[in-house]
């Protein structure tokens, strides 16, 4: 008698799963890698943008109220905490909004302004919001003050959206200003011109460009204010510096990206400025054209290097003692690079002069420049050690020693005063803070917020931390001080001199 499970009986039917084992097992790791997958993306996808905010590639932008992150890894979350603590000291349905304004999602790999340039910027407008409502220092305490930040993104490209979500907010937050601004560029200009147009004051922090209170048709805007000297108060005060270091042989190299109004308005400044002073054109002249934006195929030092490289021959045999660079830190890197990979070709000492932007520099060794003698100096808005030696300056030194206690008192690192970017970032949000106090319509109707700054003249100008600051009537500060600032090889950075557009320090008696 046969059984069938015996050894010689029939086999049973094999099942669909041990038929095909090797399909249903690739199945399976097919779905649990597309699970690992989607698992993986939630937790590193670019977070839900908050109230105030609209996703934008991996960032968001837009204005922030309620504190939370514009891209995933926040690189300023730590601060935007911080200034929500400040804010919640405030209570009570009576208070003003100042808002910064800013790319505060940075993309370390293509942003042309240091990380730390905005960070000390940001911690200075945190300590001017504290001061504002716990220190004598802004005509008062009425209205308690709160600061809120905006992003626009890299290159202000999604101005439309942060100057919508400012406005849409205005009456709900009891905006009374916005500060910060960042770069000069074209995106920049057209986002102050429509704040202007949406009745709300604008009070740049660090952009000199001279056209960047004018709309585009050239109309002065009559809501900017700055408190960063000009383009054209920073040439003067750099043609001032090279005539008392008696140079002769001037070369200028000049950016010609009309989309940077940085740039081309420097150059420009400079050269009105020494035509001025010497009655005679610069007497050397390297044009160059910078990228709109970032590049696809190549790296942009790799591609400014080689741009500057093609200048070499005719600055060998110009043999200037004075290049004046009006251009972005991050191209006179890559000139100083060039220059470096030159060859000396008979040149003798050579000096190199920019603008404020070249504080970019300061943190990274320059290049080895052999047996050329390269030494590089920039005109700065403010720095850390501003006052040394400044005998006439007795009130600017105590007004920044009274930013200075506070600053270090809201946790802020001394060293982070070093570059002067805390002091600019301070500056505008205390301006923007007494000018509040002063206008009892400020935080219901935001658009009489201009009225009060005419009213910081050379007389009352506002004690801020990188001097003293009385506007003219197209919203410019006057005489404001620059310190003029060395790169040491090493990328530390130490301060020259210090020089003023006229020749002279700020005084209500001279002050025009």
């Amino acid at each position: 008698m046969s059984d069938h499970g015996s050894r010689g009986g029939a086999r049973p039917p094999r099942s669909r799963f041990r038929k095909y084992w090797y399909v249903w097992t690739a199945l399976g790791l097919v779905v649990a890698g597309i699970a690992a997958w989607g698992l993986v993306n939630t937790f590193s996808a670019p977070p839900l943008c908050g109230d105030g905010l609209t996703q934008e590639g991996s960032i968001c932008v837009g204005l922030d109220l309620n504190s939370t992150a514009f891209r995933h890894g926040d690189q300023f979350a730590d601060l935007e905490a911080k200034a929500a603590a400040v804010n919640d000291a405030v209570t009570g349905p009576k208070f003003g909004t100042i808002l910064v304004l800013l790319d505060m999602a940075p993309d370390p790999r293509n942003t042309s302004v240091g990380i730390l340039v905005q960070r000390h910027q940001i911690e200075g407008a945190i300590t001017a919001v504290w001061r504002a409502d716990n220190e004598a220092v802004a005509d008062g305490s009425d209205p308690p003050l709160k600061l809120l930040f905006a992003n626009f993104g890299d290159g202000a490209v999604y101005w439309q959206q942060a100057v919508a979500a400012i406005v849409a907010h205005v009456g709900s937050q009891h905006i009374v200003a916005v500060t910060g601004i960042g770069q000069s560029l074209d995106t920049t200009r057209q986002a102050v011109s429509a704040l202007s147009a949406a009745g709300i004051v604008t009070v740049g922090s660090v952009v000199t460009a001279d056209n960047m209170n004018q709309w585009p048709d050239g109309v002065l805007t009559s809501k900017f204010f700055r408190v960063a000297a000009t383009n054209t108060d920073m040439a003067k005060a750099a043609v001032s510096y090279l005539a008392k270091k008696h140079y002769s042989r001037i070369l200028l190299v000049q950016d010609r990206n009309g989309g940077d109004s940085y740039a081309s308005t420097l150059g420009t400044a400079f050269s009105a400025a020494y035509s001025a002073r010497f009655h005679a054109a610069v007497p050397y002249a390297e044009p160059y054209l910078s990228p709109d934006g970032p590049l696809t195929g190549i790296p942009r030092s790799q591609y400014m290097v080689s741009q500057f490289a093609g200048m070499h021959a005719d600055i060998c045999q110009d043999k200037p003692d004075l290049i004046y660079f009006a251009g972005r830190g991050t191209d006179l890197a890559a000139f100083l690079t060039a220059l470096s990979q030159g060859g000396a070709c008979g040149l003798g000492p050579v000096d190199v002069l920019s603008g404020d932007d070249a504080s970019t520099l300061a943190g990274s060794p320059l290049p080895n420049f052999g047996a050329l003698q390269v030494n590089v100096f920039y005109t700065s808005e403010a720095a850390g050690n501003e006052w040394t030696g400044c005998p006439a300056c007795s009130d600017e030194v105590q007004n920044y020693q009274k930013f200075e206690e506070a600053f270090v008192r809201n946790g802020f690192p001394p060293a982070d005063l070093a570059d002067g970017q805390a002091s600019m970032g301070h500056d505008a949000v205390l301006a923007a803070a007494t000018a509040a106090r002063l206008d009892p319509d400020a935080t219901s109707d935001p658009s009489t917020m201009a009225a009060p700054f005419l009213r910081f003249s050379c007389r009352q100008p506002i004690p801020g931390a990188s001097g003293d600051i009385a506007f003219d009537s197209a919203g410019n500060p006057k005489d404001k001080a620059m310190p003029i600032m060395r790169v040491k090889p090493d990328g530390s950075v130490v301060q020259q001199d210090l020089a003023w557009a006229t020749g002279q320090p700020f005084a209500p008696a001279n002050c025009r």
